[in-house]
């Protein structure tokens, strides 16, 4: 049997951030709770590769802009899929670096599809 895809949930809520590695778990894979872009961007330099990350842009330390930025500048992990999870409103496709932008609050079930859509379960 194959491994579960791994994905980065990158929140400084931790309520939320238990929540959704609940969800992911449930629905097969790997969650790693991450609680901002500063400690996200060092597991990855560290070797820990997800299939996808879900990533908040308001969080202290290093927000998420701050860590697309730093993500898309880097040949090793710009090519790793996020899914943006804000409550800022107003974003269209195109501003950020994001596969998808999810509005919170986010109905778990448009979570998972985001979730299928970019790193299918193997």
């Amino acid at each position: 049997m194959a491994e579960p895809a791994s994905i980065f949930v990158v929140d400084d809520d931790p309520d939320l951030r238990e929540l959704l590695g609940e969800l992911l778990a449930e629905e097969g894979y790997a969650a790693r709770l991450v609680e901002n872009g500063r400690k996200a961007l060092d597991l990855l330099a560290s070797g820990v590769r997800p299939a996808l990350i879900l990533l908040d842009l308001m969080m202290p330390e290093m927000n998420g802009w701050q860590f697309l930025e730093a993500q898309r500048g880097s040949d090793r992990f710009r090519d790793i899929p996020v899914v943006v999870m804000t409550a800022s409103r107003g974003f269209e496709d195109g501003t950020t670096s994001a596969v998808e932008i999810l509005y919170k609050p986010v109905a778990l079930e448009r979570l998972i599809e985001a979730v299928e859509r970019h790193a299918p379960r193997a």
